[in-house]
């Protein structure tokens, strides 16, 4: 099973949600709302406009999303009220699971990829 099947991405954006809600409060989901909603419209690139809207999106929508969220997170908060994960930090978080989620896609694994999966 992939990452998609085992809801692993709708849980990090479920709890991404929460922490910047916590963290800097609901002008910067907005914020983040409103980029998702200014990127360009493509025939093959279908985007969710409302990020609470997580659960009830198919899959296709949420590979769509993988694609472009670490550009809609990029330099989103500078300053935040409470200590927590800096913004660099976060889209660190994203590019480090999207690079395993496509490494386990792969329908051969040799030794080389599985020590670099371990890493």
């Amino acid at each position: 099973m992939h990452a998609l099947d085992l809801g692993l991405f709708k849980y990090m954006l479920d709890y991404t949600k929460d922490l910047l809600y916590d963290q800097c409060g609901s002008q910067v989901i907005q914020t983040f709302e409103q980029r998702l909603t200014s990127i360009p419209r493509y025939s093959s690139l279908k985007i969710i406009k409302n990020i609470s809207d997580v659960m009830c999106i198919i899959a296709d929508e949420l590979r769509n999303l993988m694609k472009i969220i670490i550009f809609a997170f990029d330099n989103l908060y500078e300053d935040y009220r409470k200590l927590g994960i800096s913004n660099k930090w976060l889209c660190q978080v994203y590019y480090k699971f999207f690079r395993m989620y496509i490494a386990t896609r792969k329908e051969l694994f040799t030794n080389d990829s599985c020590n670099h999966l371990q890493v």
